[in-house]
């Protein structure tokens, strides 16, 4: 998989996106259950049935069973059953359908996991030798960063996402922290340590354990301004560097900069369920674009909801600001129906009236013209546009397939998660990271 600079890699995508700005839509995200029947074989009368399974929350549910409706009217022998839930869950599910061959026809996967199942088998489909399938409307850097392995096209991008910090501004402005401030990590420890001090029901930061393992790897890219784990499987930072972000986080969790990790893990994955936030309690969320919509839509409807930067630090030799896709659809190589799968998936990701239906539902749509289709529809929210050309134009070093690795990430979360609980200091967590992450690199390599 080619890895160049994101900020180079969509120049022609944020141009696209300059002309988004000022509309305006919804979307939400927890966790129904669809249909889980097995796909059919095709009937003597040609009938065929795919089987198509994402995560998401409400909106985003709504969206794609009104574009699978619509998508009757364009083939009526196609059935598209749909297979769908929150994020809890959906992981294992997957990669166990896929073990056993069991899994839909066309599936919604996270960028780690496509990177990791690549590594270890032939799961999916070349879309490149299937002419049903127009891929000139994408970013083709983009396209070849993220969705080719191996010289074959696996996946597509469903959006482009970027790391943003989502804020409450009608809640900021109340409590009289600035929505238009560009944050660095000192500026935003003392306006959390202020804002719980003067009120201890009131936390700053919005974050499940995966937001923070996010912020301490966004600090060691700006400290190293390189990869926080190496393309050869080596530790890409110091026990200095380690050693300086956890102590902020220890310092951050003391101070009620963040929610406590025992309660705001209880919402890991569906972070617009946590109480906090629903009840106007947490104004700034460090979240991807695409959640944006979840978080919104809890929200009464005159609650100002805009974007910014996440944070970066003042001397920083990276931004470690993340821009990469939403998700990725691939389609499985046990489809039975590879055909009918990929006209559909044509369909899903280049049709205007499909991106009229979806919007941005998996945040900006990667595809010129669906973009087009979909601000003409009034469904591209302003707020997330804005983060994603802010992510665009202050985008850091593009995360190598180690770094996404789930079990190198992982070994992160669980020293995270210690000195979070304070069960350890930021040196002991330091040198348990480093120890942990040379073993477990050392061991994922001999597998290579």
């Amino acid at each position: 998989m080619k890895r160049n600079k994101v900020g180079a890699l969509f120049i022609a995508v944020a141009l696209i996106l300059s002309m988004l700005s000022g509309c305006s839509s919804g979307n939400g995200d927890s966790a129904n259950q669809g249909n889980t029947s097995e796909g059919k074989q095709a009937s003597a009368d040609g009938k065929v049935t795919l089987r198509f399974s994402w995560w998401g929350g409400e909106d985003r549910h709504a969206a794609t069973l009104a574009a699978i409706e619509a998508y009757k009217q364009v083939a009526p022998n196609v059935t598209i059953e749909a297979e769908y839930q929150g994020f809890d869950g959906y992981e294992q599910k997957i990669k166990t359908q896929l073990s056993g061959g069991t899994s839909a026809d066309i599936i919604q996967l996270d960028l780690p996991w496509l990177q990791e199942l690549t590594s270890k088998g032939d799961f999916f489909i070349d879309l490149k030798e299937h002419s049903d399938f127009d891929a000139s409307g994408f970013d083709q850097n983009f396209l070849s960063n993220f969705g080719v392995y191996g010289d074959k096209l696996v996946a597509v991008p469903t959006g482009v996402n970027a790391y943003c910090m989502i804020i409450n501004k009608t809640l900021a402005d109340k409590l009289g922290i600035p929505s238009d401030a560009q944050w660095d990590w000192e500026t935003i420890y003392e306006a959390g340590k202020k804002l719980h001090a003067e009120d201890s029901s009131k936390y700053l930061l919005l974050a499940d354990h995966a937001a923070l393992r996010q912020d301490i790897v966004t600090m060691l890219k700006q400290r190293t301004g390189s990869q926080w784990v190496n393309e050869d499987y080596t530790v890409g930072f110091s026990k200095e560097d380690a050693v300086a972000s956890f102590d902020w986080l220890h310092r951050a969790m003391e101070a009620g900069v963040y929610q406590p990790i025992g309660e705001s893990d209880l919402f890991f994955g569906k972070i617009d369920q946590n109480p906090k936030w629903i009840n106007q309690e947490i104004p700034l969320a460090p979240s991807m674009s695409s959640t944006l919509l979840s978080l919104k839509n809890v929200l009464p409807e005159d609650v100002e909801i805009v974007t910014g930067l996440p944070v970066i630090a003042k001397d920083a030799k990276d931004t470690g600001v993340l821009v990469r896709p939403s998700q990725l659809f691939a389609i499985s190589n046990k489809s039975k129906h590879q055909d009918e799968a990929v006209k559909f998936l044509n369909w899903f990701m280049n049709d205007p009236e499909a991106a009229a239906i979806l919007g941005d539902v998996r945040s900006v749509p990667p595809v010129k013209s669906s973009q087009e289709a979909a601000v003409a529809a009034g469904k591209i929210d302003a707020a997330i546009t804005n983060a994603v050309e802010l992510g665009l134009s202050h985008a850091g070093i593009v995360d190598n397939s180690v770094a996404n690795n789930s079990e190198v990430q992982k070994v992160l979360e669980d020293v995270i998660q210690k000195v979070s609980y304070g069960k350890a200091t930021p040196e002991q967590a330091a040198d348990e990271l480093i120890a942990s992450l040379t073993s477990k690199l050392n061991e994922i390599k001999a597998r290579q």
